[in-house]
């Protein structure tokens, strides 16, 4: 599509999203080709494995010296969003803001409030969903079951030659 094309239909987009008219006209629109992005690789995050921000998450904010990290990676909530971005860069300022003595430290980390326009509504998981283990889990019974029916049918070989 062409770039006109890509806003008219992002422009309809947002106005049935918003059942409202105005978001066929835009004031400005502006959009990101992210693969042409130099610095980022294609993307709009950094790509950590498995478990890399529960072990060194941490170590990521760590400020060094006069240097405060923030941006979504280092977010503990919404990572790689806009709203993790916007949690990391308040966390920074209110690091500096501690550093300068101009706060206590207990006031670093806050809890967002809840916006009383926009309720946040909790997802239901189903009963299975709440239950079943993840695919590490999944994976970790199925290679201890197997080793364990292999150990055995081993062992009941060797007895029954005796």
């Amino acid at each position: 599509m062409t770039l006109e094309e890509r806003k008219e239909k992002t422009c309809r987009l947002y106005a049935k999203v918003f059942q409202s008219d105005e978001a066929l006209h835009p004031i400005h629109y502006e959009e990101k080709n992210w693969l042409g992005e130099q610095w980022s690789g294609g993307c709009y995050t950094a790509m950590m494995p498995p478990g890399f921000l529960t072990n060194f998450g941490e170590e990521i904010r760590r400020p060094v010296g006069n240097l405060y990290f923030a941006g979504t990676e280092t977010a503990t909530q919404w990572s790689g969003y806009m709203e993790g971005a916007v949690q990391a860069g308040e966390r920074a300022a209110r690091e500096i803001s501690f550093a300068m003595k101009r706060i206590s430290k207990d006031e670093i980390w806050q809890e967002e409030k809840e916006n009383p326009v926009v309720k946040a509504y909790p997802f239901e998981n189903s009963f299975l969903e709440r239950n079943l283990p993840s695919v590490g889990g999944f994976l970790k019974c199925v290679s201890v079951t197997t080793a364990l029916a292999v150990g055995s049918a081993g062992l009941f070989l060797y007895w029954r030659k005796r």
